[in-house]
């Protein structure tokens, strides 16, 4: 089974961007190769859901709104932790969700990657 590292290096380099691990046990994906606050172009989260096999890549609607890719999104939510308003370009705290199933190189891999590569050039 893939492990969640893995995976996150597996989409970073799909995206051409780099990451970052962070205290809460996900994944920052990120612009510049910079570990300083502020200073890493931070567009998107990836975690691992322990209730299936999934991975979960979560980023700003608002930037998907603005890259034309909110509708690929699997869910939108309000956030709770992991955008904040205060971080948000659009200031409302609200983020979309890919779904990604563990080992996929599928249609919902590629829909994330396609989704992500739009944000990226945004951010």
């Amino acid at each position: 089974m893939e492990r969640l590292k893995v995976f996150v290096e597996r989409v970073s380099e799909s995206l051409g961007c780099y990451y970052h691990l962070n205290g809460g046990g996900f994944y920052s994906l990120k612009k510049f190769e910079s570990d300083q606050k502020g200073q890493m172009g931070v567009f998107g989260w990836v975690r691992e859901l322990k209730r299936g096999d999934l991975f979960r890549i979560e980023t700003y609607e608002g930037l998907g709104n603005r890259a034309g890719v909110s509708d690929l999104a699997d869910e939108v939510r309000k956030s709770t932790y992991i955008v904040s308003k205060n971080k948000d370009p659009d200031g409302k705290g609200t983020r979309i969700l890919f779904n990604v199933g563990k080992g996929s190189y599928g249609k919902d891999y590629q829909k994330a990657v396609r989704a992500l590569r739009a944000i990226k050039v945004l951010k």
